[in-house]
């Protein structure tokens, strides 16, 4: 298990070297290391936002059994795994890609808190080190405003990604209460992790409205 995690950050790290060689920018490097990354799980992401969209469109009759059968959950459980099974829906289709992600999302940021030469990179005509947290920034006296503008990049493309799949008035209120939550764990991460979460949900979001509309679409022919 160490082997693999090691392999892991090893080819995170080289990849890096081989887009700064390309572009000479660490941050770009990231971009476009993130850009690979999610060609490499397009399939995977794109099954992931139909199934998120499938289960959105089953929301009302989903509440109706849990209503018919608040009083059984045995029976209930059964009755969600015969509609699920009748509707042809995966209830974890979605899970796949958010948990193949969190490993490269972790070995990311031990790359750049561990390798020398990213911890006091620069990027972005100098604006961004990409060892430097946005808390860690501020404290030291550097300018801070890149930082607080990557923040809130990932704060409203976090909310915008998770809200294109929800049409559940509760759920899109349970993401906007997410917010600050989000900004709270950015705070303490890298500049360079902050660069490859906001790059991966512009990526999502533009990749669940090609999709999303395409399977509308369909729906409406």
């Amino acid at each position: 298990m160490i082997g693999l995690w090691e392999g892991l950050k090893s080819i995170l790290a080289q990849a890096l070297i081989f887009f700064h060689a390309m572009v000479g920018d660490y941050g770009l490097a990231i971009v476009l290391l993130t850009v690979a990354v999610r060609v490499f799980m397009l399939p995977l992401t794109i099954k992931q936002t139909k199934s998120m969209y499938e289960m959105q469109k089953i929301q009302p009759k989903l509440r109706e059994l849990q209503d018919k059968y608040k009083d059984n959950k045995e029976k209930l459980q059964q009755e969600m795994m015969k509609f699920y099974a009748e509707n042809k829906i995966n209830p974890f289709g979605g899970c796949l890609p958010l948990l193949l992600q969190l490993p490269i999302f972790i070995a990311l940021y031990r790359v750049l808190i561990e390798t020398k030469a990213l911890i006091h990179a620069k990027s972005f005509f100098g604006l961004l080190v990409l060892g430097t947290a946005p808390k860690v920034a501020m404290a030291s006296g550097v300018a801070f405003i890149p930082y607080l503008i990557l923040i809130a990049l990932m704060a409203i493309t976090t909310y915008l990604q998770q809200r294109m799949v929800t049409t559940d008035a509760q759920q899109q209120k349970m993401g906007l209460y997410m917010v600050p939550l989000m900004i709270f764990i950015a705070w303490s991460l890298p500049a360079g992790v902050l660069i490859y979460w906001v790059t991966t949900n512009v990526w999502t979001v533009a990749q669940q409205y090609v999709t999303l509309r395409a399977v509308r679409a369909a729906e409406s022919k």
